[in-house]
């Protein structure tokens, strides 16, 4: 017998014995497989290696505590996408190995960690908070608990985020309607049909009366990717249906040269580049593995993505910088910068491309020669949101209640101090270029002046927002159940309500058409 130090993961899926016997034998193993192909992609690519495997379990060892962490939490969101929800326990210590297998008090601390912890849960010990602190996870203090079988109490925390937030629990109606497209390969198409048909009855009983669209051959009972408003009589006139899904994702559509840009996945993400006026699918560009949707810039007739990185011979950091035709999806450029960009971001606006570092150096490259052309320092403390617009690069210190306004012409910046902790969501056209900073935690919209910073009093929302467009003469939100307008003359407020089974969790607009794209997350985000 020898003792080695390990971060020990335990998995299951939550309600697996109802769930087999609703689903009969063999749509149950054709789930378990898929589920176990899920689980063991996610343990391979975060360095994970698989212990043991029992039923609809699994027990995974990690050499570091992150790995694991990161892996659990891209596992949480991907079963998802089969109707499932598991739990997850983590626990950091030195196990028994016998015949080449662990065993010993770190492997049951895991094992009972994970029986506390809720559906789409992942609970971790103390001591794994510990070694995690300071590698960018968000974690909540859920108390000590007594483990059976475990001497003394043990304080745990439940990780909330892995730079983006873990997911809500599935819905019955969403996870009912992921589960019905799990079809064992043998029963063919007609047993295919069948549960698409029952689905479909289950689904229109509680569906408003709606022109849906079709997306890439999507079955009408499969769950809603994106809803469309008509802005003019302010109502829904249409949605898509099916895969891709935006599940777990607030703030990821952009409306770019007649196209609409979805950011979907979690850690295997992709943009989807969708026709404005139907929602139908173009094309689909992928992204690089832990990629987050404040790396992804549109404009110049091109998609723009930054990437960190690092020179490994000497262990400094750079950026890529790669401009991706839209059209076609082929690399046109890459633009290599020595830089620290991990936690910084990329946008355009005011004629450039703009890279903000995670030390608060601002770039500005010119999308005619793709090159630098200059750098400031704009001393920003926080990095992650920035936004070119009305002459002003905007970055908001949202922690700190401050919006800090860049002047690239000058190189002189201003700080603004600001009533919420929001963030900027628009420009007003109809009474001079005023900014609209929407505060998602207290849902609030307010006003602010660019010139001298004034704020007016923040307007209450109704639902909970989580992303912003100014368009058609008023501010819309995307808010959950609902989407809020605000007219920009009258300041009067109106709600339009969402079909059954969609959380409005971002929007764009088509100037086009007058509609709005709303894209269903699928679930209210943690802080709702």
């Amino acid at each position: 017998m020898r003792r080695r130090l390990a971060t020990v993961v335990f998995i299951d899926i939550v309600g697996s014995t109802t769930l087999a016997t609703d689903l009969g034998d063999a749509r149950w193993r054709e789930l378990l497989t898929r589920f176990r192909k899920v689980v063991r992609a996610e343990l391979k690519r975060q360095g994970g290696t698989e212990q043991d495997t029992s039923g609809d379990g699994f027990f995974a060892t990690f050499d570091q505590p992150a790995q694991a962490l990161r892996a659990a939490a891209s596992i949480v969101a991907a079963v998802q996408e089969l109707g499932l929800d598991v739990r997850v326990g983590i626990h950091t210590g030195e196990c028994e190995e016998i015949d080449g297998r662990l065993g010993g008090i770190a492997v049951h601390v895991g094992a009972r960690v994970m029986a506390l912890a809720g559906p789409a849960e992942v609970w971790v010990t103390a001591t794994v908070a510990d070694l995690v602190a300071g590698s960018g996870v968000s974690l909540e203090d859920r108390g000590s608990h007594e483990l059976k079988g475990v001497e003394g109490a043990r304080h745990v925390f439940a990780l909330t985020a892995v730079e983006t937030a873990l997911p809500r629990p599935l819905s019955p109606e969403d996870a009912a309607a992921r589960l019905a497209l799990v079809v064992p390969p043998s029963k063919g198409r007609r047993y295919r049909t069948a549960l698409l048909a029952a689905a479909a009855i289950v689904a229109a009983a509680v569906a408003v009366p709606l022109l849906a669209f079709r997306s890439g051959g999507t079955a009408a009972a499969a769950p809603v990717s994106l809803v469309r408003l008509d802005a003019s009589v302010q109502r829904v006139d249409g949605v898509v249906r099916g895969r891709p899904l935006g599940i777990g994702r607030w703030a990821n559509l952009w409306s770019v040269d007649g196209t609409l840009w979805q950011y979907v996945g979690q850690r295997n993400a992709r943009l989807v580049g969708r026709n404005l006026r139907t929602g139908e699918v173009r094309q689909t560009l992928s992204l690089p593995a832990d990629f987050c949707v404040c790396r992804v810039a549109f404009g110049f007739g091109s998609v723009w993505l930054l990437e960190p990185g690092f020179v490994l011979s000497a262990g400094t950091p750079l950026a890529t910088i790669s401009r991706i035709d839209e059209l076609s999806g082929r690399r046109l450029t890459k633009i290599v910068v020595h830089g620290d960009a991990s936690s910084g971001t990329i946008a355009t606006g005011n004629g450039s491309v703009w890279v903000l570092e995670s030390n608060g150096k601002l770039l500005r490259i010119d999308p005619v020669t793709n090159r630098v052309a200059r750098s400031y320092e704009t001393k920003a403390i926080e990095t992650r949101t920035l936004v070119p617009v009305a002459g002003y690069e905007w970055i908001c210190e949202c922690i700190f209640n401050t919006v800090l306004r860049f002047d690239g012409r000058t190189g002189r910046s201003k700080t603004f101090k600001i009533p919420e902790q929001a963030y900027l969501a628009g420009v007003e056209t109809l009474s001079g270029e005023t900014l609209w900073l929407l505060d998602p935690q207290s849902a609030t919209l307010t006003s602010m002046d660019p010139v001298s910073g004034k704020t007016a009093a923040p307007l209450g929302l109704s639902g909970q927002p989580r992303q912003a467009v100014v368009a058609f003469g008023a501010v819309w939100a995307a808010a959950g159940r609902v989407v809020d307008r605000l007219d920009l003359l009258t300041r009067a407020r109106t709600e339009i309500q969402m079909p059954a089974g969609v959380w409005a969790g971002s929007i764009a607009a088509d100037p086009d058409t007058h509609s709005l794209w709303i894209g269903n997350s699928g679930f209210a985000p943690p802080n709702a």
